[in-house]
C-alpha cells in the first residue's frame, strides 16, 4: 500500500519512475541515493507490504546544517515535480520467498499511478558474463516492446547501449549455440538482479527499461556513481548551481556524496586504542 504523505501530493500521471532493485552490491539503490540527494526530491509518501522487513532510521540525506530529525522507513518515494521523476527507494530486503508478491503488488501500482514509463535500475554478478560480455562498457539494457517504440533508436544508436545477451541454456550458451544463434531471442540470464526480471516480465505492455550493470561484491560506490552518470546522459538532469551541502558549495557537475554513506562499512576505529 502506496501512503502519500498529508501535504504532498500523490499525482505521478505522466511522470517517470525510477525503481532501483535490491540486487548485487545494491548499486541501483546508491544510484537513486545520488539522485535524490543531488536533485532535490522530496519525499511524498512511504510504501507498506507485508513482503518488506521493516526498518527504520535518521533521514539518509541529512546535512550538517540539518537540525530537524525525519524518520525514514523501509520503502520510501520521492518526486521530483519539474522533472517529473518520481523514485522509489527500498531499503530492506524481502521476507524470504515474499519477492513475487512484492513485485505483483508493485506493477498493479505502476499501472493504477498511469506512469509515463519505468526504468528499473539493477546488478548482475560480474563472473556470471559470456565471452562477449567481458569487454566493453559493463552496462546492458532490456527494453520492452512500447520502450524501443519510443526510445530505442536514441537509446541504441546515440547512446550505444547494449541489450543484453540472451541465453539458449544456462548458465553458460556453448560456443556452437553462440555462433548458430546469436543473441537471438531465448532465455533471460540475470543472477543477483533481484525482482527486475518480474517486473520487466510482467510489463511488457508498458514503456519499461531495465539498466543493469555487472559488478562483484564490495565497496560499490563507484559503480553507483558510474550508473547515476550514465542514466543522466539520457535524462539530462539539470545539475543544481551552488549547491550548499552544509560545509560549503561544491562544483555543480559532480556528484554530492550523501551523508549516510559514511556509515556504509561502519564508524572509525578510535586512534586512541593504538597509542
Amino acid at each position: 500500500m502506496f501512503i502519500k504523505e498529508p501535504d504532498k501530493s500523490s499525482n505521478f500521471v505522466n511522470c517517470t519512475l525510477i525503481l532501483p532493485c535490491v540486487s548485487v552490491g545494491n548499486v541501483g539503490q546508491l544510484a537513486a541515493d545520488l539522485l535524490i540527494s543531488n536533485f532535490s526530491f522530496e519525499r511524498v509518501g512511504y510504501i507498506v507490504h507485508p513482503s518488506l522487513l521493516p526498518c527504520i532510521g535518521n533521514n539518509p540525506y541529512a546535512v550538517a546544517r540539518d537540525t530537524l530529525c525525519h524518520m525514514t522507513t523501509c520503502c520510501e518515494v520521492y518526486q521530483n515535480t519539474d522533472a517529473k521523476l518520481v523514485i522509489m527507494q527500498q531499503r530492506a530486503p524481502f521476507v524470504k520467498k515474499k519477492g513475487k508478491e512484492f513485485a505483483s503488488w508493485l506493477v498493479s501500482w505502476i499501472k493504477e499511478s498511469h506512469f509515463a514509463q519505468v526504468i528499473v535500475l539493477t546488478s548482475s554478478f560480474a563472473q556470471e558474463r559470456i565471452d562477449q560480455q567481458l569487454s566493453g562498457p559493463p552496462f546492458r539494457i532490456l527494453l520492452t516492446n512500447e520502450m524501443d517504440k519510443k526510445f530505442g533508436d536514441e537509446l541504441k544508436n546515440q547512446l550505444s547501449w547494449k541489450e543484453l545477451e540472451r541465453r539458449h541454456s544456462l548458465p553458460t550458451p556453448s560456443p556452437l549455440q553462440i555462433c548458430e544463434n546469436g543473441t537471438g531471442s531465448q532465455v533471460l540470464y540475470m543472477p543477483g538482479s533481484g525482482i527486475a526480471k518480474q517486473i520487466f516480465e510482467k510489463c511488457q505492455d508498458l514503456p519499461v527499461l531495465v539498466l543493469l550493470m555487472f559488478v562483484s561484491e564490495g565497496d560499490n560506490a563507484g559503480d553507483a556513481v558510474a550508473m547515476a552518470d550514465q542514466l543522466n546522459k539520457w535524462l539530462k538532469l539539470k545539475w543544481p548551481q551552488n549547491v550548499d551541502t552544509g560545509s560549503g558549495t561544491r562544483n555543480p557537475t559532480t556528484w554530492s556524496i550523501p551523508s549516510s554513506w559514511r556509515l556504509v562499512f561502519g564508524s572509525t576505529f578510535d586512534p586512541i586504542l593504538f597509542q
